[in-house]
């Protein structure tokens, strides 16, 4: 099957600019409806500093009274994302752990709403593989139209338990951890999340070979989900050899199931840098086997997050060089004044 049309399309055509691209990633809004409008205020100033080319949104953009229905999610997501459309800012996003977890109102219903803004280039991607948005957005040449970077987003699901619990890993007498359905001993591998599925995997290796063949040649790229690769441990456990940096906080939450995503995108050679949202109070990037794993920290005021970490993860790519990516965190400390400053609710105003 062939998914190069829906693959080269896009809403709005992205390009490079003077020979320049930049990328702004930030994640976990947590949005309800009553919500901290200080988070307004910080996407306001940090938008205004970075002045990125594209918004890319990685996961858990609502959730508690925010997913109980599509009146209530509007409440949140217009105010914040109509920052991002009047400035005429293309932007897409994945589904995060959160997002997942809405009754009665899932992420196809979700897509629907972000799909109004004008500036959304989110795709739904293909139905017949699992999860709601996998999709790739084309950069192109500033003075043609050679693909010269793909963004990737992959919609890394949410909870193991309902796999954990069917299969019971075959034997009833294992002890499990009291908050997440899994074995105890995978504790230092990740936490009880979901893990890709195999025509997920499938699907990006396909695209991008159609991709290359497309092009006339390889094509560097950005993938983006919201629930780190289990690879991500391995930068934190090897920090002399990964040439890490940043800070970690809390211990990654990935799948203690590895997908075979990692070993996918080293195969075919094109993807080169992996950004992540989930963990709030998480920011370092590490190398592994020459490519680069990266978190963004949190953006929200509605659930755990570090004031001095608070913000999001620039990504700056050249056209003469798109092979080497250069990425650096922008905190709402270093943007906005009187920070953080006392919360006012929408209630209140």
């Amino acid at each position: 099957m062939s998914y190069l049309e829906e693959n080269l399309y896009t809403k709005h055509p992205l390009k490079f600019k003077n020979g320049k691209f930049k990328i702004l990633c930030i994640s976990d809004l947590h949005g309800v409806v009553d919500f901290d409008t200080r988070i307004l205020r910080d996407l306001a100033a940090i938008l205004d500093s970075v002045k990125p080319d594209l918004l890319m949104v990685l996961g858990d953009i609502v959730w508690r009274d925010a997913m109980d229905s599509p009146e209530n999610m509007r409440k949140f997501v217009r105010p914040v994302f109509e920052l991002v459309e009047k400035r005429k800012i293309p932007w897409a996003h994945v589904f995060g752990n959160h997002d997942n977890e809405c009754v009665g109102h899932a992420n196809f219903s979700q897509q629907e709403i972000y799909e109004e803004f004008e500036y959304n280039l989110t795709k739904r991607g293909p139905g017949e593989i699992h999860g709601i948005g996998n999709f790739v957005l084309p950069i192109r040449s500033g003075n043609g139209d050679d693909i010269v970077y793909n963004i990737w987003g992959i919609d890394s699901h949410d909870s193991l338990n309902d796999f954990m619990k069917e299969f019971n890993l075959g034997n009833p007498d294992n002890k499990w951890d009291k908050q997440c359905v899994y074995p105890t001993c995978l504790h230092d591998w990740g936490a009880g999340y979901d893990t890709l599925n195999f025509d997920q995997l499938m699907w990006y290796w396909n695209s991008s070979v159609e991709l290359e063949k497309y092009a006339g040649h390889k094509i560097p790229g950005l993938m983006t989900m919201h629930i780190a690769l289990p690879e991500y441990v391995i930068t934190y456990k090897n920090t002399a050899e990964s040439y890490y940096e940043g800070t970690r906080r809390e211990g990654v939450g990935c799948s203690p199931i590895n997908s075979g995503m990692f070993n996918a995108i080293l195969d075919r050679g094109d993807v080169k840098t992996v950004v992540c949202g989930h963990d709030h109070i998480n920011d370092f990037t590490g190398s592994f086997l020459g490519i680069k794993l990266c978190n963004d920290a949190g953006l929200n005021y509605d659930g755990y997050c570090a004031d001095d970490l608070r913000g999001g993860r620039v990504f700056e790519i050249e056209e003469s060089d798109p092979w080497n990516v250069k990425t650096y965190m922008v905190r709402s400390k270093d943007t906005v004044e009187n920070y953080p400053g006392e919360c006012i609710r929408v209630s209140q105003l």
